[in-house]
């Protein structure tokens, strides 16, 4: 989810695996973790970056949520949520 709506895998690594994105710098902390089922966990962080994709910087810092699922023994992001966050 994004400021344009949903992103599925495709348009994300297309976005990424390009010179358009610059990233100076990226840290991460204040870390939790809730599990809701053998299967089912939520990792929720906070994110600081000194980004810029096409040449606009990418807000930060921000809150970052990932929902995950295990399939067939692996764990796979099923969502990937950011908000931007008060300084």
């Amino acid at each position: 989810m994004g400021p344009r709506g949903t992103a599925g895998k495709a348009a994300v690594v297309a976005t990424v695996n390009t010179p358009n994105c610059v990233v100076a710098s990226f840290s991460v902390d204040a870390f939790t973790f809730t599990q809701f089922t053998d299967d089912t966990a939520m990792l929720a962080y906070h994110a600081r970056q000194d980004t810029k994709c096409s040449g606009k910087p990418v807000p930060s810092p921000a809150w970052v949520s990932s929902l995950y699922v295990r399939r067939n023994g692996r764990w796979l992001n099923a969502l990937y949520q950011q908000t931007p966050a008060a300084e």
